[in-house]
């Protein structure tokens, strides 16, 4: 029998956060050790999680004493997990909700190093934007992300089985101990944004296949929404760790000149449409790519 913990990393999503543990614990396939990484919330978590755990023994809570995002927060919880024997971890958001036998069927793909389940929103609709191919080296494409499962699966309805892909969100993915012993851990700089597509890129690097099964469900109680306001500080985070990823794991050197071409188009743009703010957001995250320093003032 395979021992998987699963680590739940929070953020000020009680009523969210309980319906998830429910679900986890649950799962037609026990876990072993469920794991509560709390981002230092402040409405009531810890003490749901003292309740919950006079119901089922295998829940532990940690309060990491400040927001370390969503990033800071796995990179917490791998480490907990690091006191337990554990064959597999399952990573998991305290908006995701898992199906009853979401694990039985992740734990069906041994052949691959990461297995995601196949995500949906709450109206029935495909959330899995996990992309087939994400390309750093295509010089003219400003997006490195060619293909999702979810329009591989709109032009392919009838698909069953799994798709490999080249990267997975920290939303429900199963992880071998295997690469967890190889590629180490998640990277805290990140904050939030792309840390989970930086994990993949290593995983693949090592030698490892990832894949979307898509027989393995989960609901998203929260609307996906990647459209973020630039001038904001997730706008900073992501931007910032977009153009850490040219830098870092682009094979070209054209793949490491793109991020200052996109970054000075769209400083100029943002100017020449009067929206400075956002200008100089672009401004700082070029930056601090490089070396993923965080400006503290974009800090939430």
């Amino acid at each position: 029998m395979n021992n998987v913990v699963a680590i739940v990393v929070t953020y000020r999503r009680k009523m969210l956060l309980e319906k998830v543990v429910l679900s986890l614990v649950s799962q037609t396939v026990p876990l072993s050790k469920i794991i509560i990484i709390d981002n230092n919330s402040c409405d009531g978590t810890d003490a749901l999680i003292v309740s919950l755990k006079k119901k089922y023994n295998n829940l532990e809570y940690v309060n990491t004493g400040a927001n370390l995002g969503g990033a800071g927060g796995f990179e917490f919880g791998f480490k907990q997990a690091s006191n337990y024997n554990f064959d597999y971890l399952w990573l998991m958001d305290d908006d995701l909700l898992p199906a009853h036998d979401c694990l039985q069927e992740l734990l069906g793909n041994s052949e691959f190093g990461i297995v995601q389940p196949l995500r949906s929103n709450l109206d029935g609709s495909c959330a899995e934007l996990s992309p087939i191919k994400f390309d750093l080296n295509d010089f003219f494409s400003i997006s490195p992300k060619k293909r999702t499962v979810a329009q591989h699966i709109a032009a392919y309805p009838s698909i069953d089985g799994n798709i490999e892909i080249d990267g997975v969100p920290f939303e429900g993915p199963l992880i071998s101990k295997a690469v967890v012993d190889k590629v180490g851990l998640p990277d805290a700089r990140f904050f939030i944004f792309y840390d989970d597509m930086d994990y993949s890129i290593r995983a693949r690097q090592a030698g490892f296949k990832i894949c979307c099964s898509t027989k393995a469900k989960a609901t998203r109680l929260l609307v996906n929404n990647q459209k973020n306001d630039i001038a904001s500080w997730k706008g900073y985070f992501m931007l910032r760790n977009l153009f850490y990823l040219f830098f870092t794991h682009g094979d070209k050197p054209s793949s490491r000149i793109k991020p200052f071409i996109l970054a000075s188009g769209f400083i100029l743009l943002s100017i020449f449409k009067g929206n400075f703010k956002s200008a100089c957001v672009c401004w700082d995250a070029i930056k601090d790519a490089t070396n993923l320093k965080c400006n503290k003032k974009y800090l939430p």
